[in-house]
């Protein structure tokens, strides 16, 4: 039995243990639940936690019948739908820990736009993201454009320190990271992948213009990665990613000095074929500290930006 841990999962579990344990005929006391779940989860919890996520529960729209009502214990009168959409619960959900039953009932009420949750520490509810969530979830589901109004910064009491600026974006993901909700989008104009934080927008409104097809970005040609991006862009970690490189023979102290001995090696005549996993951030570096010497052969995505990279740098230094 894994121990199960985080303050959020606890209602989860209690609703569980209602669920499996409760019945009218036979209510579960406080103590009761608190040995269920011991006994189901490996959880240890006080009395007054467990009245507090009772109340929760109540919040969260679950039917729950109490010793006020009946004088016995607790039970649940009508669970809620584990499958209709419910904002309150779902913003619950992606904030608890990771937990079995959690994903499970994520996955029974996921909307069909959905908002990828990159855990870290939970935060309190913000419900005034809401209605701006079904805009923009309504934009990604008909493939268009949407334009709003956006804070371009703000100060610590939320006063705005610059004007609004207008902005019309192709919407293809929701997140929720950083203790925020954000939409991850693309400018016309503008070949890459944008994100947006949600709670600086305002009057959001769905435009009749098509979206642009995230295909055409070049970091999407393998599909959109959000987690990825999320990573790289928020949380500023480089992911490892699988490469192979063609380098001289002679770039093959250069190669582990920088990837280390688990990159595989094998000669190819003058050449060397390098398997590695690393960083985009270190490969990159490497393929242009030694433009003559190394080529990228896979993956194709990463070949194609760096070779566009090298389009560009060129425009800017036309032959005389």
């Amino acid at each position: 039995m894994t121990e199960t841990k985080g303050k959020k999962a606890l209602s989860l579990c209690i609703l569980r243990v209602l669920e499996q344990h409760a019945s009218e005929k036979e209510p579960l006391s406080t103590r009761r639940i608190i040995d269920y779940l011991k006994e189901d989860f490996g959880m240890i919890a006080e009395r007054k936690a467990v009245g507090r996520n009772l109340i929760l529960l109540t919040e969260m729209g679950f039917g729950l019948s109490t010793y006020h009502d009946n004088g016995k214990g607790y039970y649940l009168t009508a669970a809620a739908d584990p499958t209709a959409f419910d904002p309150v619960v779902y913003d619950a959900l992606l904030r608890a820990p990771i937990t079995e039953e959690g994903e499970r009932r994520i996955r029974l009420m996921q909307p069909e736009v959905p908002v990828y949750a990159v855990r870290e520490t939970p935060r309190s509810l913000r419900t005034d993201v809401f209605d701006l969530l079904d805009v923009l979830r309504t934009a990604i589901a008909d493939q268009k454009q949407v334009t709003f109004l956006y804070h371009t910064a703000q100060t610590d009491d939320g006063i705005t320190a610059a004007p609004d600026a207008t902005y019309t974006v192709s919407p293809y993901a929701l997140f929720l990271a950083a203790e925020r909700y954000y939409v991850l989008a693309s400018v016309s104009g503008y070949g890459r992948l944008l994100h947006f934080r949600c709670d600086y927008m305002r009057d959001a409104r769905v435009s009749d213009q098509a979206a642009r097809p995230c295909s055409e970005l070049t970091e999407c040609a393998d599909g959109l990665d959000v987690i990825g991006y999320v990573n790289r862009a928020i949380y500023r970690q480089d992911t490892a990613e699988p490469y192979t490189l063609l380098c001289s023979a002679r770039l093959i102290d250069a190669l582990i000095d920088t990837f280390g001995s688990e990159a595989k090696l094998k000669h190819e005549g003058d050449n060397v074929r390098a398997e590695l996993r690393a960083p985009w951030s270190a490969v990159r570096r490497f393929l242009l500290n030694h433009l003559s010497q190394v080529t990228l052969l896979e993956p194709a995505m990463r070949q194609k930006q760096i070779r566009d990279e090298l389009y560009t740098a060129l425009s800017i230094y036309p032959q005389r």
